[in-house]
């Protein structure tokens, strides 16, 4: 191994030419040329200008040149370095970033780099059984620069980290360790690219990703089913979509926005968040969605969200609804196929359950029996198939609604949710009645299907609404009737709208009907437009009227609007009219015109559209959405007690209470109830057994194992 310095300023470096080189600082040049197993030095005698690389290779790479030297030039090419890399602080020394880039290919662990705030070309880690430890902030020069992983380990040791793209390639086997690592990504496209994760290991939960670009153009964190830290949408201006793919977990997900965008899950995935802390403004809404329409993404969060509000979802499922976590403010927006997501402030002692499959409900602990409601959704019914050249479908039935308050519940409950009738079939096919959704046999039934007539909508304490007539005609272009809204606790569902037919141009489908205590759609008009979505019990919320091509979505109970010719329908809004829980029932999907109109009611309970026809073919009618149960209750105020012992303090919930110490006592807690063990163990002066129960509820408790008073 020899260490080799540059000197006599501008050059050329390569695997060949020994012009520059020296075996001594400021020494002849002509020495040799630095091979992988070399060191090299360029210093404050290297001279100034240009070192120009093709192909360059060494092993250690230290500069100390504080004079006005560059190393790397458009025309070079890599260098590759085989062992650790340092750069000085201050001095006029650069390094080109232009430069096709740094390779790492150390092939041995215990190397460094140290930048001293130098910004640097692209870098590739490619070292089998090599390992890197960065000593200061590592920043690459532009958004089109890369970092790549192939090979190797990289501990980026807590330091910032500032690139347009992170890749892994997938082709070696490698290990990266972020720590505390805040790592800026400033390009557009796949800037976080770990899709496929073979080889890795990954050590991240505290780490910190950021979206930094401002543009408009989207951004993809293709995060392959890893565990982060914080990961956060920036780039405060810039309306952009920004997809995430993978299932991945996070400990949280922030916004830095200061305007609209959209957050895009792939579709079939599940995001892990402990705690979600993107939010929205008045005029600026974050979008959260599917990259697929129709088809939902998932998000899990851990801890129940405060303090978030003006965001808009759609095909988006929480899956934590027992109870419900995700708060997302009063001034939300729920478009279609949203579950398990509040549009409201959670209140204090107050629980909600959403049950949407399922057989079986398990009462809880604290459950209150005197400040309970228990919100039944009926299914909605299939929008009817359309006739070739002769008629469309008509809209299917809103699913009924029935609230039972203040239920003395106690074990398990059975109940059954209600499946979503099937649009007919072409050929006028009779789209199937709702199914019945019960709770400790107490019913909300499903709306029926339509035909060349409008489904009835279901029944309970309020009916949901009729779908809206078919149109018919000789040899026609004909659009389906809306879907009925579902009923909710606000009052019935609105009607759908009837469909058109074209006389000139296009057909029109009717609007979907609100849902609980909301209006009806609107007819389509022929030649003119899909009729509007109905509103929901507030006067908002419909999908406005049609005049271009597919329908336009309602919000939060507001009905779908009809398609316009050969287009689909508006989808129904998810309800909020449940205002306890920041959801309700289903508002009914568009009229669809000569197209396949796909599952489109709102949940819950929202009826099908009818299928259009043309005059030569015709479509099937809409689905209606499935029915659901949303349980709210409130326990009483809790009091926090200490029970004390010789050995510690605990706190329970209930009535003052004191363990009586005779021996030292462990107090083992599990959901709501609580056992004292001990050697020879004497509860409340009564010695017996060494285990008792404690079976908290409001205000009181009991002792199982013996006959005794707790103080």
């Amino acid at each position: 191994m020899a260490t080799y310095y540059w000197v006599g300023g501008a050059g050329t470096w390569n695997t060949t030419t020994t012009t520059n080189w020296a075996s001594s600082t400021g020494g002849t040049g002509g020495a040799g040329v630095p091979t992988s197993a070399d060191n090299v030095v360029i210093d404050t005698s290297s001279g100034t200008g240009i070192i120009t690389h093709t192909g360059a290779v060494c092993n250690n790479l230290t500069v100390t040149a504080s004079q006005n030297i560059t190393l790397g030039s458009g025309s070079s090419t890599t260098i590759t370095i085989y062992g650790s890399m340092s750069f000085p602080a201050g001095g006029s020394f650069t390094i080109f970033s232009g430069s096709s880039g740094l390779i790492f290919a150390a092939t041995t662990t215990g190397k460094t780099i140290t930048t001293n705030g130098r910004t640097l070309p692209n870098v590739t880690f490619n070292g089998a059984g090599g390992g890197w430890t960065l000593q200061d902030s590592f920043n690459l020069a532009y958004a089109s620069n890369t970092i790549t992983l192939t090979n190797g380990s990289l501990n980026t040791n807590n330091q910032s980290v500032s690139t347009g793209f992170f890749v892994y390639s997938a082709t070696g086997t490698a290990s990266l360790t972020l720590g505390t690592s805040t790592v800026s990504l400033s390009g557009i496209g796949t800037v976080w690219s770990f899709a496929t994760t073979t080889g890795l290991t990954f050590s991240g939960a505290s780490s910190t990703i950021a979206f930094t670009n401002t543009s408009t153009t989207g951004k993809t964190f293709a995060g392959g089913g890893l565990t982060y830290g914080t990961l956060q949408i920036g780039g405060t201006t810039g309306i952009a979509i920004y997809t995430i793919s993978g299932s991945n977990t996070f400990s949280s997900i922030t916004s830095v926005k200061t305007v609209a965008s959209t957050i895009s899950l792939t579709a079939g995935t599940t995001q892990t968040v402990s705690t979600w802390l993107v939010s929205g403004s008045s005029g600026n809404f974050i979008t959260v969605n599917s990259n697929t329409a129709g088809t939902t993404a998932s998000i899990a969060v851990t801890n129940q969200t405060t303090g978030i509000d003006y965001l808009s979802f759609q095909d988006i499922t929480c899956t934590n609804l027992q109870p419900v976590t995700f708060y997302a403010g009063a001034n939300t927006k729920l478009y279609s196929n949203v579950v398990g997501i509040a549009a409201t402030t959670p209140t204090a002692n107050q629980y909600v359950h959403v049950l949407k499959s399922g057989t079986s409900w398990t009462t809880p602990a604290d459950w209150n029996n005197s400040n309970n409601a228990i919100h039944l959704f009926g299914a909605g019914g299939g929008g009817g198939g359309g006739v070739t050249g002769n008629r469309s479908g008509a809209g299917g039935g809103g699913g009924g609604y029935r609230l039972l308050t203040n239920q003395t519940l106690t074990g398990a409950i059975a109940y059954a949710i209600g499946s979503g009738g099937a649009g007919g079939s072409t050929g006028g096919g009779t789209g199937t009645t709702g199914g019945t959704t019960t709770f400790n046999s107490q019913t909300a039934t499903g709306g029926t299907g339509g035909s060349s007539t409008g489904g009835a909508g279901g029944s309970g304490t309020n009916t949901g609404g009729t779908g809206g007539a078919s149109a018919s005609g000789s040899s026609v272009q004909a659009a389906g009737g809306g879907g009925g809204g579902a009923a909710g606790p606000l009052g019935a569902g609105g009607n759908g709208g009837a469909g058109s037919v074209r006389i000139v141009t296009n057909s029109g489908g009717g609007g979907g009907g609100g849902n609980g205590g909301g209006s009806a759609g609107s007819a389509g008009v022929s030649d003119t437009s899909g009729g509007a979505g109905g509103n929901n019990n507030a006067g908002t919320g419909g999908g406005a009227t049609n005049t271009g091509t597919t329908g336009n979505s309602g919000f939060n109970g507001g009905g779908g609007s009809g398609g316009l010719g050969n287009n689909i329908g508006g989808f129904g809004g998810t309800g909020i009219d449940v205002s306890a829980a920041g959801m309700g029932s289903g508002a009914g999907a568009g009229g669809a015109g000569n197209v396949n109109p796909q599952n489109r009611a709102g949940l819950y309970g929202g009826g099908g559209c009818g299928g259009g026809c043309g005059t030569g073919a015709a479509v099937i009618g809409g689905a209606g959405s499935q029915g659901g149960i949303i349980i709210v209750y409130t326990v009483s105020s809790k009091i926090n007690y200490t029970l004390t012992c010789d050995n510690g303090s605990y706190s329970v919930t209930g009535q003052n209470s004191t363990l009586i110490p005779i021996h030292k006592y462990a107090i083992a807690c599990a959901n709501g109830s609580y056992s004292v063990t001990g050697e020879a163990s004497v509860l409340n002066y009564h010695a017996g057994a060494t285990a008792y129960g404690i079976n908290a509820s409001a205000g009181s408790y009991s002792i199982t194992g013996y006959s005794s008073q707790l103080y």
